[in-house]
């Protein structure tokens, strides 16, 4: 069993091993299904924010120049879909400012270059060039990664399409500032030398159209930067009328960040799951996840580059697929579990009933030889002449007697059990008293008992009902509990063997004990189980050959009764057989 057990657990772990990494994987293909949802959601919402942005911005650069020249106090009123709008101003190339209270200090600081934009537009990097956003920091369960680490990443960030048409306008405006920039020179040195070999109506054209394009005002994109925690400026370059203009407009962080939220979350089911804070740090230190959830950071693209935001998504809903894979999983785990488990305990029965049945062989082939060796030298004895007294021959007589009845008690065992075991043996059940058999027994049994060293002591009550049962298979039965308890108590200091019959309710119980050492707790529920032996084969001490009490419950399971062993509290071992009465 111990070569069974060690093949089995190789069996084992070769067939687990490969389950568990098919189990490991999809349960990570699972995971990884999980996470990209959620930063699939993440790239939406940040999407949805720059789309308004972008639109914002789309506003304010096609607000006319106009706008902001109509006197000191700006005449512009922030619309009740932008309560975000501090207000506009403007800074004409005196450096005189028009702007309104609120929005005065952050004109004056630009006004006089004391603050310096973070993203600077045209005036901190080359026409054309747009700064790229910071690749927003994702943070998946307390591990940060860039966004873009993976062609997953890659294609949810090209989600952003509102990036690209911003960077798009705002290139296109850039190459008409620079391009009208470049052309001032070339309108005031038409009068040049060179110039002069140019026929007149030509020259003449040209000088027209580059005056035109001169006298048009060139707007330059949108730069901008927070001035404080609450306060951020957007702000564009006007070439007009030869001068350099600034003119822009002041909003406040907390109700732009308000706006955005119910811009992209609003308050439908994913309000539920969702939160976001906004900050110029990097990132806002005011949002913390603290329940297993997923936290997104995130830059805005230029003018709003310094404007951050942090995401936090609790776990949504389980997909359908993630459940049946969970759930398919466990079952897969639990079936070749279960099927290992059901699969070795068939073996490990097989086998050991195999073995102990090469144990019975053994057994029953010594306990053949010892009646026919002893049955043979007492023969050979007796036919030589040799025993030198009556007294003598009488003896031996009696080992004759009593070896061949124990060796046709062995032989009818084993063909009562083969019987039994094919189904082939029928139960001739008969109604009557079982005092006449449980004497007959005792009788027969008494010569046997009396070489052992043993007495019987039989108490049967007085007024048992007639049971129902076979008298040739109660005697089997009894000899058989007798021949096993003489056996296993054979050490033992009281060597008596009781048998009692009494009634019990509806049966009839009778009952045989001896005062042995009992049956060990381990081997107590396999006792009556075929070949079964609680010693080892090699070094038992017992004689038998282990179907003794199977067949006691092979024949009473054909007689309808019951059979019980148990220890008793003051030493020794009972079986108890329960015989049906007439009336049952």
């Amino acid at each position: 069993m111990q070569a069974l057990r060690r093949r089995f657990v190789l069996v084992a772990l070769g067939v687990l091993i490969p389950v568990a990494l098919l189990v490991w994987r999809a349960l990570e293909s699972v995971e990884v299904e999980r996470r990209a949802r959620h930063a699939t959601v993440a790239e939406r919402l940040f999407d949805e924010m720059e789309r308004s942005l972008s639109d914002l911005l789309a506003r304010e650069e096609a607000r006319p120049v106009e706008a902001y020249g109509a006197g000191p106090t700006v005449p512009l009123a922030p619309a009740p879909d932008q309560p975000f709008v501090i207000g506009w101003f403007e800074i004409d190339p005196q450096g005189t400012v028009r702007a309104g209270p609120e929005t005065r200090p952050a004109a004056d600081a630009l006004a006089r270059q004391s603050w310096r934009p973070r993203s600077l537009g045209l005036l901190g990097q080359a026409p054309g060039k747009r700064a790229e956003p910071s690749p927003p920091v994702v943070a998946v369960d307390g591990e940060k990664k860039l966004k873009g680490a993976s062609s997953v990443d890659e294609a949810l960030r090209s989600l952003n399409k509102a990036v690209e048409q911003r960077a798009a306008r705002q290139k296109t405006l850039a190459d008409a500032y620079v391009a009208n920039e470049e052309a001032a020179p070339a309108a005031s040195g038409l009068g040049d030398a060179g110039n002069a070999r140019h026929d007149a109506p030509a020259a003449l054209e040209r000088e027209n159209r580059l005056v035109a394009r001169r006298a048009a005002p060139i707007v330059a994109p949108m730069a901008g930067g927070v001035v404080d925690a609450r306060r951020l400026v957007l702000y564009r370059t006007v070439l007009h009328d030869g001068g350099e203009y600034r003119q822009g407009l002041v909003l406040d962080t907390d109700h732009l960040g308000a706006w955005l939220r119910e811009q992209a979350i609003g308050s439908g089911e994913l309000a539920e799951y969702a939160t976001v804070a906004f900050g110029s740090a990097e990132p806002p230190p005011s949002l913390t996840d603290s329940g297993g959830g997923f936290t997104y950071d995130h830059r805005f693209a230029d003018p709003f580059a310094d404007l951050t935001a942090r995401l936090v998504l609790r776990p949504l809903p389980s997909i359908g697929g993630a459940r049946y894979v969970y759930a398919l999983s466990a079952l897969l785990v639990a079936a070749m579990s279960f099927g290992l488990l059901a699969l070795y305990r068939m073996v490990a029965v097989v086998v050991g009933f195999a073995e102990r049945r090469s144990n019975f062989v053994a057994a029953v082939s010594h306990e053949l030889k010892t009646p026919l060796t002893a049955i043979r030298m007492y023969g050979e004895m007796l036919r030589d002449g040799i025993v030198g007294s009556e007294a003598k021959r009488d003896e031996y007589y009696r080992h004759i007697t009593a070896e061949s009845e124990r060796l046709s008690r062995l032989i009818n065992n084993v063909l009562e059990f083969s019987r039994l075991e094919k189904g082939t043996r029928p139960a001739a059940l008969v109604v009557g008293p079982i005092g006449p058999v449980i004497e007959e027994a005792t009788t027969l049994l008494r010569p046997h008992l009396e070489q052992a060293g043993f007495t019987v002591r039989v108490t049967v009550d007085a007024d048992l009902p007639p049971a129902r049962f076979e008298r040739d298979a109660l005697l089997q039965m009894l000899f058989n509990l007798v021949d096993n308890a003489v056996k296993y108590a054979n050490g033992a200091a009281n060597r008596e063997i009781v048998l009692r019959a009494r009634r019990v309710g509806d049966r009839i119980v009778l009952a045989v004990r001896d005062h042995g050492p009992g049956v060990p707790a381990a081997h107590l529920g396999q006792i009556f189980e075929p070949f079964y032996r609680g010693e080892r084969e090699l070094t038992r001490q017992s004689k038998g050959t282990g179907l003794g009490l199977a067949l006691v419950r092979g024949l009473a399971e054909a007689m309808g009764a019951t059979v019980l062993g148990r220890n008793l509290q003051d030493g020794g071992f009972e079986v108890e057989i329960g015989l049906a009465t007439a009336a049952g």
